[in-house]
């Protein structure tokens, strides 16, 4: 069995669960240890270890130094689910770079509280997403904080449980009709500080490139209406030539394509939706003997950690992702503890950091 999406540490917690519920494994009982469950899942040690540290802040179980992990005295699902945790529903199983730092701003905050952090992995998948709210909601965590992969599913499942006052906050992404309160990076002021540095360094075909439909997420919407918003404060008339629209959608997309065709028009600056397409982008156009910056001035968005692994100088918005995790967590918290669940609108600032990737256009 390969170690793939389906059989990481979510699965394995899943399974052990399980167990715990059907009395297969009772109190005071050793688990299986590291080694096992990396031999009997095909999984790396990291994967293993990780599922046991989610058990444990569960308060399903405790470890001991050099003898193992043990059950709690903890047996019924009834009192499994009346463990004070909080659910968190990410799309990706990604643990690294600046992605955890979602999890490490909620986990801080909610340990600081007495209450324990429960992560799952939706990989994206619409219909896994509304399978944890429901089961989520209705087994025992105390609330969720919710990253949606896209912005227009699931309405049914949330409007319910804004109506039932269950305290669930979304993050990165906001629903602009349901009333669920939600933290997110300033994106709109992102797009338009990196639009408008491009027009200072006396830029005038400036390009926006998203690998998504603009439309199926706030984040990258709202990067796009502040990119918009710098060009017509310049007086800048808006080029949809250059705007390409969700790549992805189309099936024979080429990229390198999609680069010389914007360089034939006269660009001479392109703001991608994030940092990877950016990444992208970088690679295609140095492929075609088009260099940034001194052909293209080039911007991304997220300031991933990669671009300093790789010596990429990308000039890009660093987003505060830390705060937006512990912001959420204190909303649910807030929530739980008596405050009434009304809709909350946080927008936590975004920085500009200018790189080598950009310059300007009439300085050789």
């Amino acid at each position: 069995m390969k170690e793939n999406k389906k059989t990481l540490y979510s699965k394995i917690v899943q399974d052990l669960v399980e167990k715990i519920e059907k009395g297969e494994i009772v109190k005071g009982q050793r688990l299986p240890t590291e080694k096992e469950l990396m031999e009997f899942y095909d999984v790396s040690r990291i994967t293993a270890k990780r599922a046991l540290e989610e058990l444990k802040n569960m308060g399903l179980i405790y470890r001991k130094k050099g003898h193992g992990s043990f059950l709690n005295e903890i047996a019924s699902k009834e009192e499994i689910y009346k463990q004070n945790f909080i659910s968190m529903i990410m799309p990706y199983e990604n643990s690294s770079g600046r992605f955890i730092d979602y999890i490490k701003g909620a986990s801080d905050y909610l340990y600081s509280k007495g209450y324990f952090l429960s992560i799952n992995c939706t990989d994206g998948d619409e219909f896994k997403e509304k399978e944890y709210i429901t089961k989520m909601s209705v087994s025992g965590a105390k609330g969720i904080i919710y990253y949606p992969a896209k912005n227009m599913t699931n309405f049914d499942v949330l409007y319910l449980l804004y109506t039932r006052k269950y305290p669930i906050v979304t993050i990165d992404k906001y629903f602009d009709f349901l009333p669920i309160s939600y933290v997110v990076s300033d994106n709109f002021n992102g797009g338009y500080e990196l639009c408008r540095y491009f027009i200072e360094l006396c830029h005038k075909k400036i390009a926006f490139i998203s690998s998504v439909d603009i439309g199926s997420a706030s984040s990258v919407r709202d990067r796009f209406l502040g990119y918009v918003k710098a060009l017509k404060d310049n007086d800048i008339d808006i080029d949809d030539n250059v705007i390409i629209n969700g790549y992805l959608k189309y099936k024979n997309y080429d990229l390198k394509k999609i680069c010389k065709n914007l360089y034939d028009l006269g660009v001479t600056a392109i703001i991608c939706e994030n940092d990877f397409i950016a990444m992208d982008i970088l690679k295609s156009l140095n492929i075609q003997g088009i260099n940034v910056p001194n052909d293209i001035s080039l911007a991304g968005f997220d300031n991933i950690p990669v671009l300093q692994q790789m010596n990429i100088e990308l000039t890009t918005i660093e987003q505060d992702f830390y705060e937006i995790g512990k912001k959420a967590a204190e909303l649910v918290v807030e929530y739980i503890e008596g405050r009434e669940v009304v809709q909350n609108k946080v927008v936590i600032p975004v920085k500009l950091i200018k790189r080598k990737s950009s310059k300007n256009v009439l300085k050789g």
